[in-house]
């Protein structure tokens, strides 16, 4: 039975073969900004008027993806690639049209036992079209950002490009990160989850270490 961070995954790697064959073989960095307009009709605001809190916004009905201006580029390469999850798995998949609004709490690594407790079968939702975040539980609310989390990750490091790349240069974090531009924290989360390098118990945050 397919779990939340399954199906967004799945869902990263359809997006990332559409993305291949519009433009033809992938190259690195992933062109997320071009990805979004050319394949969702998603276009990016560089604002400087988000909430401190808010890492990035995403407007379903106007197809617009706020990130903060003063933000790192990976940082808004990350919010980008989350928000254009949010868009696939949960207005179009799901017919949800809302605004989304993304912490830099909400994006970040789970510890094994959270992940556990809160990656459940899908099936174990139901969902309403066009239900508001008032109206979503608060399971709801988590599910959506653990599966925003998980396609921005694929999608900025597929894991057939990052295994390839380590085989080819070895488990070398900085040029990794420099290679797919996202964080060290990202990428250091992203050979964890491929297994080349071992997790950590601690809870990690990708908006750190930049």
């Amino acid at each position: 039975m397919m779990r939340w961070t399954e199906f967004a995954a799945k869902e990263a790697r359809q997006t990332l073969a559409a993305w291949e064959a519009r433009v033809g073989a992938i190259q690195l960095p992933i062109a997320v900004e071009d990805l979004a307009d050319l394949l969702y009709l998603l276009a990016i605001d560089t604002t400087s008027d988000l909430p401190s809190t808010l890492a990035g916004r995403l407007y379903a009905e106007q197809r617009i993806i706020e990130v903060r201006r003063s933000d790192h580029s990976q940082r808004q390469r990350f919010t980008i690639a989350h928000e254009i999850g949010h868009y696939r798995l949960h207005v179009i998949a799901e017919g949800i049209q809302q605004k989304y609004d993304c912490t830099t709490e909400s994006v970040r690594v789970l510890d094994s036992a959270e992940d556990q407790a809160y990656n459940l079968p899908l099936p174990e939702f139901t969902f309403q079209k066009g239900i508001s975040n008032s109206k979503s539980s608060d399971l709801d609310l988590r599910r959506r950002e653990i599966e925003a989390n998980t396609f921005a990750a694929e999608l900025l490091m597929p894991a057939h490009l990052v295994e390839a790349a380590v085989h080819r240069d070895g488990v070398d974090i900085n040029h990794l990160a420099n290679l797919f531009d996202v964080s060290r924290q990202a990428m250091r989360y992203r050979l964890e989850k491929l297994l080349f390098l071992p997790t950590p118990n601690a809870q990690m945050n990708f908006f750190t270490d930049l």
